[in-house]
């Protein structure tokens, strides 16, 4: 038994880096396309990308976020059953399902553009050409999405890690190609010729899926034979499963998400209202979009990617009734979790500002003053999201939702009080996410502690971490200030400083036994960690 949890534990940590290393290089492609794309269409250009962005975001939320999720969810419970026959018939329902749904959303999208553009944004007509280029690209990711699904409940994470990894590799590439032609018939065509690469990089990875799906059939063939159900679930019976699965996932992202689309929509309505100019308004509104928000999701998407592996680990589990199995998988990857969080908020508080004028060669104060204020939103986004999906997958649908909708009316009453009589401008927003990431965290852990008896030890899961990353930051910044002081350049200063934050917290963290020996154990190439670091003699 004692085995079984190992591996299991293993599994998921080894899934889960699959993931997590392909949301990393994700990202790094991200942050590299993003500077020439920025140098091309300047903050204007990029403010229109971005409000184009949050209603693509929407949109993809309602067809597309809880696809694989639902996929995933439903075709692993029937997979720990061995029912590959009813997993196959969820598959191609859910294929059904998510077309339909996502092609109306498109249509609805290209053909409204220009009206949602001036009813949500003030009458910033320029968004329109970016959000026409997004449409179909809902209807692409939709499917794309019950792909990856299928292949995360049959327990592979690699199809979902490979498929992201091409998908931007076409998105860098064409954004920035298309962007460089058409900005010459001004920033907002720059900004669509920028959204282009996102349906490209999504038609690429579907085609990428679609492949993959390919090779799995014949050992799909040869399970479904062997499958000895004999209850085949019809159709009827599939579908309302997906929507009953679907609905609070994506109630729950959708409220997650318009907190960022209401945020777009009162910041450029309440700044106008009050006097600024549409173009600063766009140009603050990129800085946020572009550049700070690229910063702060890095190191969410690994943290995410824990999220995406837990799920089909504990709705197998679930099915089979292990519940103890459920909670060691809770506790392993919350403190997973926190290990990473932790550290890249406190380095993103005291580099991002040093990060900001490398990679984008901004010299002004406002990125690296956004960076420090809404850092700790990296700890409070990861630790909400990856409890929404504890309870989710525990099957206590509608409490996210609950949770979700409570944070957003908050949010929403602090966010205007302060665009509207404080003039923070872009502040009001980070302040905002702070207080929406925070409820959803308070609002969360109370309900796992009353529902199914799941209490957050906190000392435990976090305070290895916050010592170490607080020891991580004060040597960080004497090293780059240092650095700064004998060499006087910016590039290479802010690399020392970030090599030296990642071994100085790896070290404290080991040598104060903020990790044990065992966890290590449980990662990739664990018993290679283990020799070196005995080696060393820092075990």
């Amino acid at each position: 038994m004692g085995n079984n949890k190992k591996s299991a534990g293993k599994n998921l940590i080894v899934q889960g880096s699959i993931l997590a290393v392909a949301s990393i290089v994700v990202r790094l492609i991200g942050i590299l396309y993003r500077i020439p794309l920025t140098n091309i269409v300047g903050n204007e250009g990029m403010g229109y990308y971005g409000f184009a962005f949050e209603v693509y975001q929407i949109l993809v939320i309602l067809s597309t976020n809880a696809v694989p999720v639902a996929v995933s969810k439903l075709t692993a419970a029937r997979v720990a059953r061995h029912q590959y026959k009813n997993a196959q018939a969820i598959f191609r329902c859910s294929i059904i399902f998510a077309a339909v749904l996502s092609g109306t959303l498109a249509l609805i999208t290209f053909v409204g553009a220009r009206w949602i553009s001036i009813f949500m944004f003030g009458g910033i007509v320029e968004v329109a050409p970016a959000l026409r280029v997004l449409a179909p690209t809902v209807f692409v990711c939709a499917v794309m999405g019950v792909f990856r699904g299928y292949t995360q409940g049959l327990g592979n994470m690699a199809p979902t890690a490979f498929s992201q990894v091409v998908e931007q590799l076409f998105n860098a590439v064409v954004s920035v190609a298309a962007a460089a032609i058409l900005i010459s018939r001004g920033a907002a065509f720059g900004a669509a010729g920028g959204t282009l690469g996102t349906l490209m990089g999504a038609v690429s990875s579907l085609v990428f899926l679609y492949l993959v799906y390919s090779s799995y059939r014949p050992q799909l063939g040869l399970r479904m034979k062997k499958d000895p159900t004999k209850k085949l679930l019809e159709n009827k019976d599939i579908y309302r499963m997906i929507g009953l699965t679907i609905i609070p996932l994506v109630l729950t992202s959708t409220i997650y998400q318009i907190s960022s689309l209401l945020d777009s929509a009162l910041f450029s309505n309440i700044l106008k209202a009050i006097g600024y100019q549409p173009s600063f308004i766009s140009s603050l509104y990129g800085i946020y979009s572009s550049k700070y928000q690229l910063l702060i999701n890095l190191p969410l998407g690994i943290t995410a990617a824990l999220s995406v592996a837990m799920m089909p680990g504990i709705a197998g589990a679930i099915a089979l009734k292990r519940h103890e199995q459920v909670r060691e998988q809770m506790d392993l990857v919350i403190r997973v979790t926190m290990l990473i969080a932790i550290p890249c908020a406190v380095g993103v508080a005291v580099m991002g500002g040093p990060i900001m004028q490398m990679l984008f060669r901004d010299t002004t104060t406002l990125p690296g003053r956004m960076l420090i204020i809404g850092a700790v939103t990296i700890v409070f986004y990861a630790l909400s999201t990856l409890t929404s999906t504890i309870l989710q997958a525990s099957n206590h649908m509608r409490i996210p939702v609950i949770n979700a909708g409570i944070s957003l009316g908050i949010h929403i009453v602090f966010t205007v009080v302060l665009l509207a009589f404080a003039d923070l401008h872009i502040f009001a927003l980070i302040y905002g996410n702070i207080v929406f990431s925070f409820s959803m965290c308070v609002l969360n852990l109370r309900s796992l502690a009353k529902l199914i008896d799941y209490r957050l030890d906190i000392p435990k899961m976090c305070g290895a971490a916050v010592i170490a990353s607080a020891i991580m930051g004060a040597v960080t910044f004497f090293v780059y200030k240092g650095s700064i002081y004998l060499i006087h350049s910016n590039l290479i200063s802010t690399v020392i400083a970030v090599l030296v934050a990642v071994v100085v917290y790896a070290l404290v963290m080991i040598v104060t036994h903020g990790v044990t020996e065992e966890e290590l154990y449980l990662f990739p190439k664990g018993d290679m960690i283990v020799k070196l670091l005995y080696r060393l003699h820092l075990l």
